[in-house]
């Protein structure tokens, strides 16, 4: 068995499926706030209703990045140490944006900016929300992704059976929190 897991949105989703690529449950968890401490529960509590232990999971997918500096550190340390405990268990790390097949995907990074990515193989730029009303006028836009603070429920926009058909198992034992954007600490 696997596990899918997208914690970097408002909603989180948690996907069990099978080596066939198969989808045996899955869950859409709103999230009110990034409430860490929720994470290993969830997964601990998704796991028994499937009466699955961690020894009986392969491959941890997840999305670690983007989202906020100390939630992709927490998204990435609390899948590490399931890996480490758990010898059998490996892990696939991917983008947000892995998930999409259309182009431009907006996502929130902040109350005060947004990450864009314009089509596949363009890199993630860095935009104010001021700038943001720019694009969107561009007539080149026709379906915008967006998830944050205009509030459009992204869950039901990300075709999660036929993603899990075409994503590759990386068969890593640990994944780096990756970030676009230096910390924001002061």
């Amino acid at each position: 068995m696997n596990l899918f897991l997208n914690a970097v949105s408002w909603d989180w989703v948690i996907i069990l499926f099978d080596d066939n690529r198969q989808i045996i449950d899955k869950e859409n968890i709103s999230i009110l706030l990034q409430e860490s401490s929720l994470l290993i529960d969830i997964i601990d509590n998704f796991l028994a209703k499937n009466k699955l232990k961690y020894s009986e999971i392969q491959n941890i997918v997840v999305v670690n990045w983007p989202w906020s500096f100390t939630w992709v550190r927490t998204i990435s340390l609390v899948v590490n140490t399931i890996s480490y405990i758990f010898e059998n268990v490996y892990l696939t790390p991917i983008s947000f944006f892995d998930l999409f097949k259309n182009y431009p995907i907006i996502k929130a990074s902040s109350k005060r900016d947004l990450f864009v990515k314009n089509d596949e193989k363009s890199i993630i730029e860095i935009i104010s929300i001021e700038d943001f009303l720019k694009y969107i006028n561009f007539n080149w836009i026709k379906d915008i992704f967006w998830e944050g603070i205009l509030w459009i429920n992204t869950i039901n926009s990300i075709d999660y059976i036929n993603f899990l058909k075409e994503v590759r198992l990386d068969n890593k034992k640990t994944i780096e929190a990756y970030y676009v954007k230096k910390p924001n600490i002061c």
